[in-house]
Formats: C-alpha cells, sequence, structure tokens
C-alpha cells in the first residue's frame, strides 16, 4: 500500500509555503523600500552639499537686459536642487542640477538630448545625475525599486517636488513666481518659499500606499532624515 499525504497535511503544508512566501516577498519588499530612501536622503544631503560648495557667478551682464542685470547683481541665483518627477509612462525619477546662470553663454552647459542643465555628476559611477534623460543611472529612477506612488506631505504626487538649496545650505521648496528667469533677489521670501516646516515625502509600492516608507525634511536647514 502506497503512503500519502492526508488532507490535513496538505493543508498544513500549503499553509507553511503560503507564510514563508509572504516573509520572503516583505523582505524583499521592505528591503527595495529602503534602499530606495536610503538613497533619496543620501542625494539630497549630497545636494545641499553642491550648493554650499558651488562658487559660480556671473560677474557682468551680458546684454542690458534686466533679467542679464540682476543676475550680475545677485550671487548665483538657481542654486542647486533636487527635482523629483513623473515619466508620461508613470515612472518617476529625480535629478540634480543647478540652471546656469546665464542662458546667453551655453558655454558651461552640460547637454543630454535636447534637455540643458547643469548636471551633478554622480560620485560613485562618474555617470550624470539625470535619471531619466536617456541617461544610464538608472537607479535615480524611483521605479527601479517598484515605486508606485509619492506622496507629499500626504497628498498625491503632482507634477513635480524639488528641495532647493542655497549657498549658505537653506531649504527651499519653491523656485519662485519667476522660475528659471533668475530675474529676482533668491533671497526674497515673497518670491522664493523657504521650507518653514517639516516636509514629508512618502514613496509607495502599491497604489494604496499600504506598503510605504516615509523620509522628512527639516524646516531651514533641509535636515533628511526616515520618520513615521
Amino acid at each position: 500500500m502506497k503512503k500519502s499525504f492526508s488532507l490535513i497535511e496538505l493543508i498544513i503544508v500549503i499553509v507553511i509555503v503560503a507564510i514563508l512566501y509572504s516573509s520572503i516577498n516583505f523582505t524583499l519588499s521592505n528591503t527595495s523600500l529602503n534602499q530606495a530612501a536610503d538613497k533619496l536622503i543620501n542625494h539630497i544631503n549630497y545636494t545641499r552639499h553642491l550648493a554650499i560648495k558651488d562658487n559660480k557667478m556671473q560677474y557682468y551682464p551680458i546684454n542690458g537686459s534686466i533679467i542679464e542685470m540682476n543676475r550680475s547683481k545677485y550671487w548665483f541665483k538657481q542654486w542647486w536642487q533636487l527635482r523629483i518627477s513623473k515619466t508620461s509612462n508613470g515612472d518617476y525619477f529625480y535629478e540634480i542640477f543647478s540652471d546656469s546662470p546665464t542662458n546667453s553663454d551655453s558655454t558651461n552647459f552640460n547637454k543630454i538630448g535636447s534637455h540643458i542643465n547643469e548636471f551633478a555628476i554622480d560620485p560613485y559611477n562618474n555617470l550624470y545625475m539625470d535619471g531619466n534623460y536617456n541617461n544610464p543611472n538608472k537607479k535615480l529612477n524611483l521605479s527601479y525599486y517598484n515605486i508606485k506612488k509619492i506622496l507629499y506631505n500626504g497628498n498625491i504626487f503632482s507634477s513635480s517636488i524639488r528641495i532647493i538649496f542655497d549657498g549658505y545650505g537653506n531649504c527651499y521648496i519653491s523656485e519662485g513666481d519667476k522660475g528659471d528667469n533668475g530675474d529676482i533677489n533668491p533671497y526674497n521670501i515673497i518670491k522664493r518659499e523657504p521650507l518653514l516646516d517639516v516636509a514629508k515625502i512618502t514613496l509607495c509600492q502599491d497604489d494604496n500606499c499600504e506598503t510605504n516608507i516615509s523620509l522628512c525634511i527639516s524646516p531651514k536647514i533641509g535636515n533628511t532624515y526616515l520618520c513615521n
């Protein structure tokens, strides 16, 4: 007579396999979430470092326009920023860049496709930190870590999230209502909004945000850390 498993034994085996699968799946998911958060935290800190050490300045106006006159009057205004964006395919990515002091001189531009900005260089692999524009630095694509949704202060991600640092390491969340034109005093808090309260970014691996991790950015200095 051949030995066979009883129904109860089969059920027990199935339950054990299901538990093991869930544990492994949760561990892998949790690992990728932490990797995404750790990388984002490190790169926000790197952005602040770049802003503090930057010494770019346009010493004289290229022409007599208001924009050019202001560009030479104020210290380099666009500063360094980490911008989280979303592709047309729904993938989240981020990039680190600092706009050139002037759009009248293209000699200092790094050109990637049709997207012209002064991107940071990743110190670990020497790649431009654009994350999306035909660049091989795919780990700046948050979808690489299975990120399905991003919340900013509890709200669904809209067009972009900007974390901007000036030369003193102060943190801002907006380029101001003049955008990239560079024709405003960078320290006019009416035009350019400083970060005055803790900002929270939540990375989710599902549409309901049940599997998530959050990082908080402290006001003024932009210190970034994991939070609940």
